[in-house]
């Protein structure tokens, strides 16, 4: 294997690397997937409240 077929494998791989860390830091976490959907059952609620007192 020559330099450049090496250096090619090489920046195949760091930039396979690169991915996955990207795709797992903007994935939420298990508490940020409960406070949002805390935030939406709460978001509702006002907004059901709002309707059945002739404001929405």
């Amino acid at each position: 294997m020559n330099n450049t077929s090496l250096l090619a494998v090489i920046a195949v791989l760091l930039m396979g690397i690169f991915t996955i860390f990207l795709l797992q830091y903007n994935e939420e976490t298990p508490e940020e997937r409960i406070s949002n959907s805390m935030s939406n059952v709460m978001d509702s609620v006002a907004h059901e409240i709002q309707e059945d007192s002739g404001r929405g």
